[in-house]
């Protein structure tokens, strides 16, 4: 990771959902939250609920390669603790805590539908493919690359 320019780290991780992203995600090598990103963050670190500095890890945490480049980068010792703690959280209570505040970030999308139980449902179980993603990245000491359009790749 240290040696890779911003546009390597790129190519290794695919824009869209084409057949590089089908292969890894087939090898559990990559996973996709685009559309549910932002409220599994909110679910993790809304209102102070978890002082754990981890809890903004797993979404949108990590460093920068360079300046404006699309990606963050968690380095191995950071995926550790961001599986550390979606391993120690109740993904589902979390969720139920952040109910307004979801409710609230859903209303601010367009043309989606208001928050639901479906909505919670999609939320928590996103979270829990998260957190199995996490546990084999941090198992096999990888790096993971968070692609902001994408999705995440280790």
């Amino acid at each position: 990771m240290d040696t890779c320019s911003p546009e390597e780290l790129g190519e290794l991780v695919p824009r869209s959902r084409d057949h590089r992203y089908d292969r890894l995600a087939a090898d559990g090598l990559a996973l996709g939250v685009r559309q549910t990103a932002a409220l599994m963050e909110l679910a993790l670190t809304e209102n102070g609920l978890h002082p754990d500095p981890a809890a903004r890890l797993p979404v949108y945490g990590g460093a920068r390669p360079a300046a404006g480049a699309e990606m963050l980068v968690l380095r191995p010792e950071q995926v550790a603790a961001a599986s550390a703690f979606l391993r120690g959280s109740a993904l589902g209570e979390l969720v139920r805590q952040q109910n307004t505040v979801l409710a609230r970030r859903v209303a601010q999308l367009d043309s989606a539908p208001p928050w639901s139980e479906t909505w919670a449902t999609r939320v928590v179980n996103d979270l829990r493919e998260l957190r199995d993603f996490f546990a084999g990245a941090a198992a096999a000491g990888d790096a993971v690359v968070v692609r902001e359009s994408a999705g995440t790749v280790r």
